[in-house]
């Protein structure tokens, strides 16, 4: 039986892992002491009960997910639904508003008297319109505008940008919002559309697993049993042949028939001693930024009016911006007690109120991201050492399975599932 090295923890490298464990011997290897990368759920002690409350990966839906679906199904793992409505909170400008109806945009009573606050309204209408319509013309292909190109160009203000595409870009890419200025329009605006985000009645239901996200993660590792190798960094990838590699970790030197590299792309390029031309070229165009989650129950960083209160919260001041998750209508969490992960929000929250920190990173799209994306797969076309990663598409969990799914693919002759495409594609 051939031997397969599996570098990454996360959608990708586990999702690999189940698919093959049944052809090949795998080993994977995770830096960190503890496995599933953005999988990661935090049990929290209560007198009476424990809380597992995720911090990464939380949501998908039935719709752009269709191999997370089938993965989920083949592990029998349990879901219910998640509320994904979105607030900002604006402490710049004042402005507090939700998008559930108008009750949700009026929550403020003074966003009646603000004549401004109607001209974004209809800001958003327009680009909910029109967006779509240059997307399926051709305009924004031919055009390759990113977000700050287009929004200048239909003469969007600084209104709309900085309280509604902006934010919301931000929220869902962990993305600063100035670089979502960089972002291509043409990605933003089809995964907007297939997302369900451009309208008020055309959003998707979303979903998240019961028990925790963690909870597909136990299940693939329970059949692995022994093969992950938590704790366990790898140094270097090193080609000695057709049919070997020689895999270097902070414990040993290993040897192996094939690697998966399923870590985030400037990591992968540091660990490969022999990279080809290629591979530089193409894995240098993913830089990647670091974002600090913190679960806590520190209510006062969510918006003041109360009626506004979301399962996706966006803060802005002239510190910067935050996300804070309200895990409560994500997880639907059996506890009175009020969840949160804020993102990059440490100084205003009380520290006897903090859980857990935990480091992120996030990869930062842009045109020249994009164009590697689509030459991606021209990184797996010889082997022994095949890549996988959620960067190679939009950056979630359905998409670091999918690039997973298609180095198995190139690996096995009749695999247990063939990659399911979506329309959900950047082009």
């Amino acid at each position: 039986m051939k031997r397969i090295a599996i570098i990454g923890s996360g959608i990708s490298g586990m999702g690999a892992a189940y698919y093959l464990k049944d052809q090949f011997d795998v080993t994977v290897f995770e830096k960190e002491n503890r496995p599933g990368g953005h999988t990661n759920t935090i049990t929290v002690e209560e007198k009476d009960r424990l809380v597992p409350v995720d911090t990464g990966f939380i949501v998908f839906n039935h719709v752009t997910y269709p191999n997370l679906l089938r993965l989920f199904a083949d592990l029998e793992i349990e879901q219910h639904p998640a509320s994904m409505g979105f607030s900002v909170w604006n402490r710049r400008t004042g402005i507090q508003y939700c998008g559930s109806g108008l009750s949700g945009l009026f929550a403020q009573r003074r966003n009646l008297l603000r004549p401004w606050y109607y001209r974004f309204l209809l800001e958003a209408n327009r680009f909910n319109a029109e967006a779509p319509a240059d997307l399926h013309s051709g305009l924004l292909l031919d055009k390759s505008w990113t977000m700050r190109e287009y929004l200048d160009v239909k003469g969007f203000d600084e209104a709309f940008r900085e309280n509604y595409i902006l934010p919301m870009g931000s929220a869902i890419w962990s993305t600063p919002m100035d670089h979502m200025l960089d972002f291509p329009a043409a990605a933003l605006i089809r995964f907007f559309e297939n997302h369900g985000l451009l309208g008020l009645n055309t959003h998707h239901q979303w979903y998240s697993v019961k028990g925790g996200s963690r909870t597909y993660l136990d299940r693939i590792r329970s059949l692995l049993k022994e093969d992950v190798h938590s704790g366990e960094a790898v140094l270097s990838v090193k080609r000695l042949g057709p049919d070997s590699v020689e895999v270097t970790t902070s414990l040993r030197v290993y040897s192996f028939d094939a690697v998966i590299m399923a870590s985030h792309a400037p990591d992968t390029l540091r660990m490969l001693v022999d990279a080809t031309p290629l591979e530089k070229d193409i894995l240098s165009q993913f830089p990647y930024h670091p974002n600090k989650a913190v679960l806590h129950t520190d209510a006062s960083v969510m918006p003041p009016i109360k009626r506004i209160w979301s399962a996706w919260n966006y803060k802005i001041d002239d510190a910067g911006q935050t996300t804070v998750y309200h895990m409560n209508r994500l997880q639907n969490l059996p506890t009175d007690t009020d969840y949160f992960v804020s993102i990059n929000e440490i100084d205003q929250i009380r520290e006897d109120k903090i859980v857990r920190e935990i480091e992120y990173e996030h990869p930062l799209f842009n045109m020249r991201s994009l164009l590697a994306q689509k030459r991606f797969q021209d990184l797996n076309e010889t082997g022994p050492v095949y890549f996988a990663g959620a960067y190679s598409r939009y950056g979630f969990h359905e998409d670091g399975l999918l690039s997973a799914l298609k180095v198995v693919e190139r690996l096995v002759r009749e695999p247990a599932a063939r990659p399911l495409e979506t329309a959900g594609r950047w082009s």
